[in-house]
């Protein structure tokens, strides 16, 4: 197996992508990247001797030639800056954050610059590695399988742009990571939109239809709708899944199981986030190793599955603009996008502080 050379850019977050290589044999971090000094310091402190600090992202990749690069950064920097110099310095895949834009217009220049490049680019979905999605497919494969997805309810709390990217990969997930038939929402909430880090509405509440009539549930609020009813959890991620054989279920900070029809007893087992995501972010890179070494073995979190998402989110702000059920596919514009924010904050576009995308104009 190849030896991989990785390098982190960001030293906040970046860390915690960084000592998921730790005790990795074929895979290591060789350079840190970050612009302010204080914040590179106590990052190098943290990696070691053997990581190169640098506050030039260009030139690490010119001395070090990673194999990877990690683009850990605040989701008010466009992603797409990261993928076009890391593809000419050789840079054989690359993982950034989500949300992979704030706007339409910065998911489709991250697409256009991944099938430019023909770049590896791995989203954070690091959920996708956690044990209850290997307890979904052991049970698929069992002899008492949960049978059809019929229903997928998911709840969380937090920023839409933060925690409701995880959800809506997890519900992709449930369905089979495929394109929805139709799209209704409605939003609310957003009164500092411009002034805070994931720009989106406070809340949202949508009916996805797919393929064969699933539907799913999809909500999220700052003070989570659905998960109140879900007692002794934590409200920051729940999905539940029906079938037709019974039920599948997993709640961020309390149980996961399922229960199936012939099963004599249903199946338990505890989950707590920060126990269960060091070992998830582990899987998540050491299957970027797994990828570069057999084009047959994808990235679960794959950027094009990842851009689904996101184009289904955005689809929710334009149902919620238009006030009708859409079907799909239904792209929203970056002029929707400010006629949106500005609904919810109350203001008229040509009144909108500058923000990091620009003036407050439709673009």
């Amino acid at each position: 197996m190849n030896k991989y050379r990785a390098a982190i850019v960001g030293a906040r977050r970046g860390l915690h992508h960084a000592r998921a290589y730790e005790g990795i044999g074929h895979m290591r971090v060789v350079a840190l990247c970050e612009q302010d000094p204080e914040r590179l310091r106590q990052g190098l402190a943290q990696l070691g001797s053997a990581v190169v600090g640098y506050s030039d992202y260009g030139q690490m990749l010119d001395k070090e030639k990673p194999d990877i690069v990690h683009a850990v950064t605040a989701p008010t920097i466009p992603r797409a800056r990261w993928i076009e110099p890391a593809a000419a310095a050789g840079v054989r895949a690359l993982v950034i954050e989500k949300p992979i834009g704030l706007r339409p217009s910065e998911v489709e220049a991250v697409a256009d610059a991944v099938a430019q490049t023909k770049m590896k680019v791995i989203v954070n979905h690091q959920r996708r590695y956690m044990p209850f999605i290997q307890r979904w497919e052991d049970l698929q494969q069992s002899p008492t399988p949960s049978g059809g997805v019929q229903f997928v309810r998911a709840s969380t709390e937090g920023p839409l742009m933060d925690m409701a990217t995880h959800l809506m990969d997890l519900s992709l997930w449930a369905v089979g990571d495929v394109a929805p038939e139709a799209v209704w929402a409605t939003v609310e909430g957003g009164g500092d939109y411009d002034q805070m880090a994931f720009q989106c509405p406070d809340a949202m509440i949508a009916t996805i239809t797919f393929p064969g009539g699933v539907r799913l549930l999809f909500e999220s609020a700052e003070s989570a709708l659905g998960s109140r009813d879900f007692r002794g959890c934590n409200g920051r991620c729940n999905i539940d899944i029906w079938t037709d054989r019974g039920r599948f279920w997993w709640r961020q900070f309390c149980l996961s199981g399922y229960q199936v029809a012939g099963a004599a007893w249903p199946f338990l087992e505890a989950t707590n986030m920060e126990a269960d995501d060091p070992s998830a972010q582990r899987r998540f890179t050491e299957a970027i190793a797994t990828w570069l070494e057999d084009e047959n073995r994808p990235h679960r979190c794959r950027f094009e599955v990842a851009k689904l998402g996101q184009d289904i989110l955005f689809a929710a702000y334009r149902s919620a603009l238009l006030g009708k059920r859409l079907s799909w596919p239904s792209l929203l514009s970056d002029a929707e996008w400010e006629q949106l924010r500005c609904r919810l904050t109350g203001q008229d576009a040509g009144s909108l502080p500058p923000t990091e995308h620009g003036t407050g104009e439709a673009a």
